[in-house]
C-alpha cells in the first residue's frame, strides 16, 4: 500500500485592497489645507469644498470598513463622521444671516437720519428730499 502525501496548498497572498479608508482621510485633509492657504492668502469665502470633501471622503471611509472591519477604523470613522455634520451645519445653517427687519422699506419713507459722507460732509434724509440723483446703500455689518 502506498502513502499518499497530504496535499499541501500553497496560500495565496491576501487580495490586495484599495486603501480606502487612508484615501477618504486625506481627502477630509485637502479640505481644511485648502482653506487655511486661502486664509494665509486673505482670500475670504464660503468654503463650500469643505463639506463636499469630507462627505466624499467619509463615504470611502465607510466602504473601508465594510470591506474591513476594526475598533480604530470604526472610531476614526465616527469622528469623521460627527466634523462632517459640523460641516454642513456650518456652511448652510450657522453662516445664513437672518432676515432684515430694519426700518427701510421698499417704496417706503426714509426714516429721519444724519450719517457722513466719505469725504466728511454731513449727510440727511433732507438732502434726499433736494431732487438730486443718490444712490443710498444700506449695509449691517456682519463679521
Amino acid at each position: 500500500m502506498e502513502m499518499q502525501q497530504p496535499q499541501t496548498s500553497i496560500a495565496s497572498p491576501p487580495k490586495r485592497r484599495w486603501p480606502l479608508f487612508l484615501i477618504g482621510v486625506l481627502l477630509f485633509l485637502i479640505g481644511p489645507a485648502i482653506y487655511t492657504a486661502q486664509l494665509g492668502a486673505k482670500h475670504l469665502g464660503l468654503p463650500w469644498y469643505l463639506p463636499v470633501l469630507s462627505a466624499v471622503g467619509v463615504i470611502l471611509m465607510i466602504a473601508s470598513v465594510r470591506q474591513r472591519r476594526g475598533v480604530i477604523r470604526i472610531a476614526a470613522l465616527v469622528l469623521f463622521l460627527l466634523v462632517c455634520g459640523f460641516e454642513w451645519y456650518f456652511v448652510f445653517v450657522a453662516t445664513r444671516t437672518p432676515e432684515y427687519t430694519g426700518p427701510a422699506k421698499p417704496q417706503a419713507k426714509v426714516p429721519a437720519f444724519t450719517t457722513k459722507l466719505a469725504d466728511g460732509k454731513p449727510f440727511t434724509d433732507k438732502d434726499l428730499q433736494s431732487g438730486v440723483p443718490t444712490l443710498l446703500v444700506f449695509f449691517r455689518g456682519h463679521w
